[in-house]
C-alpha cells in the first residue's frame, strides 16, 4: 500500500514576532517606499480531487496521524458507495503535532477568491461514546508567504481555531467559524441536531474563499440545506480566510489537546472537491 506521510509544520515569522507585528512592519516598509501592499492573485485554479478509496490505497492524501497502520485503514464495510471506505480510529494517546488527531489532508483546494464545492460521507460508529467536541473536517490556514511566514521544522502554533470547521459534539453536527488568527473566539454558523449513529450521512459544502464580507459558506446534509435561509439563498456571508495564501482541507478526527475519554471510530467515504454540487455529491 502506497502512503505519503507528511510531517506537520506550522508557521512562524522569521523576523516579526507575530502576525500583527508582521503586518505593521510590512506596511511601514511599503508605505515609506511608496509601494503597494502585495496580495495573492484572486481566482486561481484549484485542484479537483476524488478520494473515494476505490484504488484500495491512500494515493493523493497526506497523513497527519500517529500510526498509519492503526489510525487509518481501508475497509470493505461499512461502505457508502463502491467497494472501499476509510476507517478512522482515534485513541486517547494519539498525540502528534501538538494535538490529539488522526487526519488526512489535501492541499491547493481552497485559494483566495475561489468558489469550491467539497463533499464527503461520514458514518459515526455505534460504539462512539464521547460527547465532547471532535473536528471531523477543517479548512486550516496556510503560511502567509508574502509576509515572511514559512513552514518550520518545529511546529509553533498560533493557537487559534481554523477559519472553518465541521464538528461532531454532544451528538450534533456544527459548522463553526474561527474569528481570527490571534483569538480563541469562534462563532457557531449552523447546526444539525441528534445525528444518528450507524448510518451514512452525506455532506456538501459550497464555499467562496475571501478575507472580506463577500466570503460565504452554505451546506447540505443528505440533500437538504442545513445553513439557514437568508431571504435569498442559504449562504452565510462572512470572511473565511485569515490570510490570502488560502486554506488547506483536512478530515478525520481532531481533538486538540483535550484527551478523549475512549477510543472512537468514524468512517469516511466519497471525499471529493470540485466546481459544482453534482461533481462532489455522493
Amino acid at each position: 500500500m502506497f502512503m505519503k506521510p507528511i510531517v506537520k509544520k506550522k508557521k512562524v515569522f522569521h523576523c516579526p514576532v507575530n502576525r500583527m507585528a508582521g503586518i505593521i512592519c510590512l506596511f511601514s516598509i511599503l508605505h515609506f517606499s511608496c509601494g503597494e501592499i502585495p496580495t495573492e492573485i484572486p481566482g486561481q485554479s484549484f485542484e479537483h480531487f476524488t478520494g473515494d478509496f476505490e484504488s484500495g490505497n491512500f494515493n493523493n492524501f497526506y497523513f497527519l496521524v500517529p500510526d498509519t497502520s492503526f489510525n487509518t485503514k481501508i475497509v470493505t464495510s461499512p461502505v457508502r458507495k463502491g467497494t472501499y471506505a476509510l476507517k478512522n480510529t482515534l485513541r486517547p494517546e494519539d498525540f502528534i503535532f501538538n494535538g490529539i488527531r488522526a487526519e488526512l489532508s489535501v492541499y491547493k483546494v481552497a485559494k483566495y477568491k475561489t468558489e469550491v464545492f467539497y463533499g464527503f460521507s461520514v458514518f459515526i460508529d455505534t460504539a462512539y461514546g464521547d460527547d465532547r467536541y471532535n473536528l471531523l473536517c477543517q479548512w486550516q490556514d496556510l503560511p502567509y508567504y508574502i509576509q515572511g511566514e514559512v513552514w518550520e521544522p518545529i511546529p509553533v502554533l498560533h493557537g487559534s481555531p481554523p477559519p472553518l470547521a465541521f464538528v461532531y459534539v454532544d451528538g450534533n453536527f456544527e459548522l463553526v467559524r474561527g474569528k481570527g488568527p490571534i483569538t480563541q473566539e469562534t462563532e457557531l454558523l449552523a447546526s444539525v441536531p441528534s445525528i444518528s449513529k450507524g448510518v451514512w450521512h452525506d455532506l456538501v459544502f459550497h464555499i467562496f474563499w475571501s478575507d472580506e464580507t463577500d466570503g460565504y459558506v452554505e451546506g447540505w446534509m443528505d440533500g437538504t440545506p442545513f445553513t439557514a435561509f437568508n431571504g435569498v439563498d442559504n449562504r452565510i456571508y462572512q470572511p473565511n480566510l485569515y490570510v490570502r495564501s488560502g486554506n488547506y482541507f483536512k478530515f478525520g478526527q481532531y481533538r486538540g489537546k483535550e484527551t478523549p475519554t475512549q477510543t472512537n471510530t468514524v468512517y469516511f467515504d466519497e471525499v471529493k472537491i470540485g466546481s459544482s454540487y453534482l461533481e462532489v455529491a455522493p
